[in-house]
């Protein structure tokens, strides 16, 4: 498959997913509870699909960017100070 393709597919599929998710938020019978946990079951299940596709030139972008099979680190960002008033 041409690079091209797999791009556009992507595309496509991330713009039909966004559309579904939209018009079921929409339209859902359900509490909100209920709909937050469907759309993480979902969320979840799309994630693995798109690793499981796409490993391949995930492991080649690491390789490319010379990165080990860890788990990122969460950048933590400082807070700057309140201005004080008064």
């Amino acid at each position: 498959m041409a690079k091209g393709s797999k791009t556009s597919i992507l595309f496509a599929g991330l713009a039909g997913l966004a559309a579904g998710i939209a018009v079921g938020l929409l339209l859902a019978p359900e509490r909100g509870s209920k709909t937050r946990k469907k759309l993480k079951k979902k969320l979840r299940e799309v994630s693995g699909n798109f690793q499981e596709e796409f490993s391949d030139e995930i492991e080649k972008v690491r390789t490319a960017l010379h990165l080990e099979e860890e788990t990122p680190k969460r950048v933590v960002k400082k807070k700057s100070p309140k201005p004080k008033t008064g």
